[in-house]
């Protein structure tokens, strides 16, 4: 069982601290990183069912057709911290999550993150946004390392983590990517803004 990152859920959905706001072309301005909380398990599936199975495969490193029980539970009781990219513009896609982002404790000061993002709106910043906002939420928690799983073919994913973290270490593990990335830097950011 994961261990819990935070002990309370604030509600509804608050932004995360130094929370992005990004125009997205079609889609207006949206505010992305709000945490996720129990209310929003059909909107969390509903990105799920937009999502294409490649994506669906990036994410979860195989072919899903239906959402990980387990993992929508730890995401939707706060066992593993989220974000989500949501739509703050329009009144008909209001709660909307568009793009997620999570991550779990894996041992002493060290948890793994992924990020996801509905095919309609990749390339548009959303996920270079969403991983942003994990990482400092990471850092606030006392996170010193976040690592990162990513599909070899998952060009897009290696070509974020390597913009917003250059001195991230690599490395290939079981046929996939490991990109361990140290969060001193944001802890600071962090301790200024206290």
């Amino acid at each position: 069982m994961a261990k819990t990152l935070l002990s309370s859920r604030p509600s509804p959905h608050p932004p995360v601290p130094g929370a992005t706001v990004t125009t997205t072309p079609g889609a207006g301005t949206c505010i992305i990183s709000s945490e996720i909380g129990t209310s929003d398990r059909q909107a969390v599936l509903d990105l799920f069912t937009r999502s294409s199975p490649d994506t669906r495969r990036d994410r979860f490193h195989g072919a899903l057709s239906v959402f990980p029980q387990r993992y929508l539970e730890e995401i939707l009781s706060g066992r593993q911290l989220a974000v989500a990219a949501r739509d703050t513009c329009h009144e008909d896609s209001r709660e909307k999550v568009f793009g997620l982002a999570s991550a779990a404790p894996i041992g002493p000061g060290i948890a793994e993150f992924a990020v996801w993002v509905e095919d309609a709106c990749q390339g548009r910043g959303v996920g270079s946004l969403l991983v942003r906002a994990i990482l400092r939420l990471l850092a606030e928690h006392g996170i010193r390392t976040a690592i990162g799983i990513m599909e070899p073919g998952n060009l897009a994913i290696r070509r974020l983590v390597s913009r917003i973290a250059p001195g991230a270490a690599t490395r290939s593990e079981d046929g996939m990517i490991v990109v361990s990335i140290p969060l001193k830097d944001l802890a600071g950011q962090a301790d200024a803004r206290s």
